[in-house]
């Protein structure tokens, strides 16, 4: 199985959830040596360009820093409406000439409820948000298993207030989009590690480590 990656993933494998204040380059979207991760990491990696990074390293004096997370996760869209015009004139049997249009594609949403261990302010989430890296690793091996899904470009477009849940830890709705488009071709990428990376819109990939 030359995808491998046998596990499924579940919500507890979530190990990363990050906004970022640089967008992605192109050039990453297709590279064949730089996995996603390490072009975050170089983009977002240091300073203030991570707004919000829900689960880092563990904090060895606050074992609970690394346990914030986003639930509810759910994406939409990227659909393409296909119509039929009517044109000027008739073929030889007599039929109407139409033509096939195709829609733009529609953008991507995304939508989540941000859980947080402290109380955050909203300000995070404001035009300076250029994108979302969400990983996961469902602990296969030490080579298969990790999936990186990432939306760049990102437009928010709801932050909701704080409010506590039954748990007492404080929580907010969050939603963003970025654009959709036509899936491209699967890439193979080799960085440290062999990885897939598979375009499912102009600003959204996902990137499974293969081996």
């Amino acid at each position: 199985m030359s995808i491998g990656n046998f596990t499924p993933f579940r919500a507890k494998h979530v190990d990363g959830f990050k906004f970022g204040a640089t967008a992605i380059t192109e050039m990453y979207f297709t590279s064949t040596i730089t996995s996603i991760p390490n072009a975050f990491t170089a983009l977002c990696g240091t300073g203030t360009a991570i707004l919000l990074d829900l689960v880092g390293t563990a904090d060895t004096q606050n074992p609970t820093k690394s346990y914030a997370f986003a639930k509810d996760f759910s994406t939409s869209g990227n659909e393409r409406s296909v119509s039929e015009e009517a044109l000027l004139g008739a073929d030889s049997a007599g039929s109407q000439n139409t033509e096939i249009a195709a829609g733009n594609n529609s953008k991507m949403s995304v939508e989540c409820t941000v859980v947080y261990r402290n109380p955050k302010v909203t300000a995070i989430f404001n035009d300076s948000t250029k994108c979302c890296m969400i990983t996961m690793d469902n602990d296969e091996t030490s080579t298969t298993g990790d999936l990186t899904i990432l939306f760049n470009n990102i437009v928010m477009e709801h932050v909701g207030s704080l409010s506590r849940n039954s748990d007492g830890l404080m929580e907010q709705k969050v939603k963003f989009s970025c654009r959709g488009g036509m899936a491209g071709s699967i890439i193979n990428v080799t960085d440290t590690r062999t990885f897939i990376k598979y375009r499912l819109g102009l600003d959204y990939c996902e990137e499974i480590m293969t081996g």
